[in-house]
């Protein structure tokens, strides 16, 4: 997996984001999904989403959530510590008016921490959505 995801989001490997498309349809069909955002200056460098790119079209995906500001430190640099201290990098987008009375699966790439997921639900939580759970690909 660490060699999956160093090719995926850091080497330009967006082809590699249909090897897990079908069990992921499986498992999140019928599902309201809010994928995990990434910043403007990811999505300039990168290129795609990567939690996004996993995730297939005909899926139930809101993009309810946006990133406030741009770290200047990718999450994959920082060490425990350093994740745990960062501060709440999310906003919700005018689309979450439309799932505040559905349950909601958050889904992100890898989960280290937990601190995205935290931040993510915190905030969709306080805007009023009320059903929040999460998946990962990876852990």
């Amino acid at each position: 997996m660490r060699w999956y995801f160093e090719q995926y989001k850091f080497n330009g490997g967006y082809h590699l984001r249909t090897i897990f498309a079908a069990e992921l349809s499986q498992t999140l069909a019928n599902k309201c999904l809010v994928p995990i955002p990434v910043t403007k200056h990811t999505m300039a460098t990168r290129g795609f989403n990567q939690t996004l790119g996993l995730l297939d079209d005909n899926l139930w995906i809101v993009e309810a959530l946006r990133c406030k500001f741009y770290d200047k430190v990718a999450q994959s640099k920082k060490n425990r510590v350093t994740r745990l201290q960062t501060q709440q990098p999310f906003a919700v987008t005018g689309e979450v008016q439309a799932i505040l009375d559905q349950p909601v699966i958050l889904v992100d790439d890898v989960y280290t921490t937990g601190r995205t997921l935290y931040h993510a639900a915190d905030c969709l939580h306080a805007a009023g959505v009320k059903n929040i759970s999460s998946m990962t690909l990876a852990r």
